[in-house]
């Protein structure tokens, strides 16, 4: 009985210790926020900026620029980068074996989500920046990301992990030469979009980056680090990012996370209507994860070994529904579908924002491999 008592007194106080740690957690050291009303969340803007961004879930009104990709040739390449932290090693290895292989098109639209962020504006301009994207991940991986950590995280911290090797990353990847001349593609009619997440609307936001490289917004060059940033800030893993603007011509902020929590993959704003007229074109989908299902049995059942199987499979699926969606939509307007995913055999690591620069060196070569193979695969 004494043994009862004691027991139930030690879950009491551990219970007591998780509610004062979840009250402090409410209670976000991330700074005081002017949030944007939700009354003027519609009309909130870049201040002086041109149209560079649109919701997600919705199609542009009135004639948008941003379709102008679609158009630009008689048979236009579309290519979509998806997240998948840094499995997307896999896609920039693909991307630099479809380079060697010697048949990679000049795509007329690229879009990235997460990690498909980082890489996007690499693949938007072009085999010239191939060394650039291999030491990218070459350098995350060994300039490990540090953090709070978890207590600090339930005390309030935004996130786990610091986010400055990304932001290191990102510099590299967007210099005033790369945007100089992601705008001089935007003038010539291509089109680069990047996704993040606006957590306090719980919508997804599609940004053109090459109407901001192309503008005439002062801090342009920053702004784009700052959105690809957004995109890839896993929400609790790296903090989340306020990107400023204007509302009735008052100051706020939006908080943006990363872009796959409302789309694993994207095309154009609002989905890709499956009506309109047909395109003689081709998408090629570049999935950095696994679609297939991977039997990996848990041992020891608790609380936390069920989340860490459920959560990824809920994300994966989630992926193959945004996938199987867009496909549809593209095919019903007679765009050809290619799709490529990392092989389900292939070894993941525990923590996929922890890796080993020696397991990404394998997935890159990995990924080169199926890039100069050509391996496509036409549905999910």
């Amino acid at each position: 009985m004494t043994s009862l008592i004691s027991k139930v007194a030690v879950g009491l106080r551990m219970l007591t210790v998780t509610v004062t740690l979840l009250a402090v957690a409410a209670c976000s050291s991330f700074g005081m926020r002017h949030p944007v009303p939700a009354a003027d969340a519609e009309t909130a803007a870049l201040v002086s900026s041109p149209v560079i961004r649109y919701w997600g879930d919705e199609l542009p009104k009135g004639n948008s620029e941003i379709f102008s990709g679609l158009a630009r040739s008689a048979s236009p390449k579309f290519l979509a980068l998806s997240g998948g932290g840094m499995n997307g090693a896999y896609g920039a290895g693909f991307l630099v074996g479809w380079t060697a292989r010697g048949d990679r098109p000049k795509f007329d639209i690229v879009t990235g989500i997460s990690v498909g962020a980082v890489i996007a504006p690499m693949a938007f301009l072009g085999p010239r920046y191939d060394k650039r994207m291999e030491s990218i991940f070459s350098n995350l991986a060994v300039q490990r990301s540090k953090g709070p950590g978890v207590l600090a995280a339930l005390l309030g911290a935004p996130a786990i992990a610091d986010n400055t090797p990304l932001r290191i990353a990102i510099a590299q990847v967007v210099d005033q030469q790369a945007l100089d001349e992601i705008a001089a593609e935007h003038r010539a009619g291509r089109r680069l979009l990047i996704g993040t997440t606006n957590l306090d609307a719980e919508r997804p936001v599609v940004w053109d980056i090459g109407a901001i490289a192309n503008s005439n917004i002062v801090n342009r060059l920053e702004l784009v680090r700052t959105i690809i940033l957004a995109s890839a800030a896993v929400p609790g893993i790296f903090p989340p990012v306020l990107i400023r603007v204007n509302a009735e011509g008052k100051p706020y902020d939006e908080l943006h996370v990363d872009g796959g929590v409302t789309q694993q993959v994207v095309l154009l704003p609002g989905g890709f209507g499956s009506s309109g007229p047909k395109l003689n074109g081709t998408l090629y989908v570049i999935y950095n994860g696994t679609i297939e299902p991977q039997r990996d049995a848990i041992q020891q059942v608790s609380s936390v070994s069920v989340l860490a199987r459920a959560v990824p499979s809920l994300l994966k699926y989630r992926g193959r529904g945004d996938i199987i969606v867009l496909e549809n939509a593209v095919r019903a307007r007679g765009i050809k579908y290619m799709l490529t995913a990392i092989a389900a055999d292939f070894p993941q690591p525990d923590n996929l924002f922890m890796a080993s620069p020696a397991w990404l060196n394998e997935l890159f070569t990995f990924g080169y491999k199926n890039g100069r193979a050509g391996n496509w695969q036409k549905h999910p």
